[in-house]
């Protein structure tokens, strides 16, 4: 009789079969669409750009680049009008992105076609990859973010493979089926999945958030990054197809560890700030040591390159999705304001290789010199953003701290001071068995308990006796955990752990 009753709680241990699905399916439609970009930025190498030689090749991959930077610039300023019409985009982009492998078909079935038709082609196949890259962030940041992490970095691994398979055959024919192949199958797994989003979770775009991903420095760093990303792709793909391979290939390793931090989640604390001392080092290593080898030497400096920056590119996809579900952030605006300084960086950096080594043929000490310029202006643009991302995480808590408990109140969302109606005791249990089941620390087993009372970040800071910034970290990572994105959503798992 004494005994404590027994309490039930809907269980939320695991992924629910449903949304497992989705991130299983996600995951392979997210490695399709790695398969074919990666193909497309060492393709003046490879299968798409195999009908030209290597000059035009790398002259018509920065074409496509410039309308891709464009093309996110155009995005960010007019965001609510793309995401009210991001189905058609999407549509659009499926095909234009698919006229560019029809025209390497043609190329190579015909002699005589112009090459202006094929610079037509590829300017539109940069606004189809930007298309189709925004769809998918837009989906991601539509979804629970649970298993979001673990879905792209499985997805840039799988993808990376992929790459390899659909570019590795002697037969261009084939090798065009297959990257074809991965651009439907990014598209048709994205609109499919979309459809299952129910619609009451797709808020209206007037009800988004919106705050600057990246500060000015930030930006400045992250286009240099891009730059080191362009110049090394064109210039390994100025070495031969096994080069361009083996460089893609190498991305492998750093979506590897971007992978592995996504599966830790809030165990580790990784940023844009974080994410670039990492890099760094493998980045300036790599420019510098790149003119003083040849073959083999020349390669695995650039795939050292390419390794730091697959491991930024796909922590970068990742964390801006979660920000966009868990803040309510507008997905188009701060994907494209996340991605355009990195491809204007990809565009000048590939520019200036072509320069190098197609126009100047700059060699010896001139060439050391200038990629210790190029590193140079690496390391002070990141020493002026000098990985502080103070302003930015400044900006997401301002959009965290809940409501005060009077407006949950009015809303009926709590009822009294000491919220929920049920014996304070049961209450008590009811929170211990959800902390227990998402597996809360205890530290923030205290704070969920106050948010689940309808208590905001200011009032919890002062019971703790911690700072509201501590507090305001601790709810981002109880949200993170619970997949939810708001103190009701958290509130109603409480309420669903009924007493028996």
């Amino acid at each position: 009789m004494g005994a404590s009753p027994a309490v039930s709680c809907p269980e939320r241990t695991h992924t629910p079969g449903d949304l497992l699905s989705t991130y299983i399916l996600a995951g392979l439609g997210f490695a399709c669409l790695i398969g074919w970009e990666l193909s497309a930025v060492f393709g003046p190498s490879l299968a798409l750009l195999s009908f030209c030689d290597m000059r035009e090749a790398a002259a018509l991959r920065i074409v496509s680049v410039l309308t891709l930077a464009a093309t996110f610039g155009f995005y960010a300023w007019k965001a609510d009008w793309v995401f009210e019409h991001r189905n058609r985009f999407l549509t659009v982009g499926s095909l234009l992105a698919l006229v560019a492998v029809a025209n390497t078909v043609a190329n190579l079935a015909f002699s005589g076609i112009p090459l202006a038709v094929s610079v037509a082609a590829w300017a539109l196949f940069g606004f189809a990859q930007g298309s189709i890259m925004m769809y998918w962030c837009v989906f991601f940041s539509l979804i629970p973010t649970r298993r979001t992490a673990v879905s792209i970095g499985l997805g840039s691994a799988l993808g990376t493979l992929m790459f390899v398979f659909a570019n590795a055959s002697d037969a261009l024919w084939m090798n065009l089926a297959e990257i074809a192949l991965l651009i439907i199958g990014s598209v048709t797994l994205v609109a499919f999945l979309s459809t299952r989003i129910p619609p009451d979770r797709i808020l209206p775009v007037s009800a988004f958030h919106r705050t600057s991903v990246l500060t000015v420095p930030a930006s400045l760093s992250v286009a240099c990054h891009g730059a080191v990303y362009g110049f090394m792709a064109i210039a390994l793909c100025s070495m031969g197809p096994v080069a361009a391979l083996v460089g893609g290939a190498s991305g492998l390793v750093g979506g590897g560890f971007a992978l592995l931090w996504g599966y830790l989640g809030p165990k580790v604390d990784i940023d844009t700030g974080v994410v670039q001392r990492i890099s760094l080092p493998f980045l300036v290593a790599g420019v510098l040591l790149f003119p003083l080898f040849e073959g083999v030497g020349r390669m695995v400096c650039g795939c050292l390159v390419i390794t730091a920056l697959a491991h930024a590119s796909i922590i970068a996809w990742y964390s801006t999705s979660i920000d966009n579900y868990e803040f309510r952030l507008h997905p188009v605006d701060r994907f494209a304001l996340r991605e355009a300084p990195n491809w204007v960086g990809f565009l000048l950096g590939s520019i200036i290789a072509y320069v190098f080594i197609f126009t100047v043929h700059i060699d010896g000490w001139a060439y050391d010199l200038a990629m210790a310029v190029f590193a140079l202006v690496v390391v002070v643009a990141f020493s002026v953003y000098g990985g502080n991302e103070s302003q930015t995480k400044k900006r997401l808590n301002a959009l965290l701290t809940p409501a005060p408990v009077e407006a949950l109140v009015s809303g009926g969302g709590v009822q009294g001071e000491d919220a929920p109606t049920a014996p304070p005791r049961s209450f008590k249990q009811r929170c211990e068995r959800a902390s227990e089941q998402y597996g809360l620390t205890p530290r923030e087993d205290e704070v969920f308990f106050l948010l689940a009372k309808g208590r905001n970040a200011e009032y919890i800071a002062e019971q703790l006796v911690v700072s509201p910034a501590t507090v305001k970290s601790h709810i981002y990572h109880i949200y993170r955990k619970l997949g939810i994105n708001s103190q009701q959503h958290l509130m109603n798992i409480v309420d669903d752990c009924e007493e028996e």
